[in-house]
């Protein structure tokens, strides 16, 4: 039988690669839905569930229109944020592994922050099942994180 043996290296580069392609995708699906729901864009594809599902949320507590505009504006951001910084660090990856390991480092941390966010909001408007899913993202996400110090 053929051994196989995938350097640890690789490996956490792969890992660092995943989240930069992760990151991408989920901003690529928040643009469009904000597109979609604005009106700019008109396609099956388009999903442009987000922002309704977020002023639903905030109904509870009569939160006008503006203020889940201006938050999932913030989303957005942060979501730039994310895809940039994991983009940034596997930029790195063809460098020394102190280079590439900080930016991951940095990385990680500015995003596992972000799901922190998340977990808050989502209790706040008393989103359960929406946590779980939160929850199961940002839990792989640390547990990738942890694999680049463990392996």
């Amino acid at each position: 039988m053929m051994k196989i043996d995938i350097d640890n290296c690789l490996f956490k580069k792969i890992i660092i690669l995943f989240w930069a392609l992760w990151w991408l995708i989920a901003l690529w699906t928040d643009v469009v839905g904000a597109f979609a729901q604005l009106g700019w864009l008109h396609a099956t594809w388009a999903p442009n569930d987000n922002v309704p599902y977020l002023v639903k949320c905030l109904q509870m507590y009569h939160a006008p229109l503006w203020f889940s505009s201006m938050l999932y504006v913030c989303i957005l951001l942060f979501s730039t944020l994310s895809a940039a910084i994991f983009c940034w660090a596997a930029c790195a990856l063809n460098q020394e592994k102190s280079i590439w390991m900080r930016r991951a480092r940095i990385a990680f941390i500015i995003t596992l922050t972000y799901w922190m966010l998340f977990f808050l909001a989502d209790q706040v408007v008393m989103q359960f099942d929406l946590e779980q899913n939160h929850m199961v993202q940002g839990g792989f996400e640390l547990l990738s994180y942890l694999a680049l110090y463990i392996l």
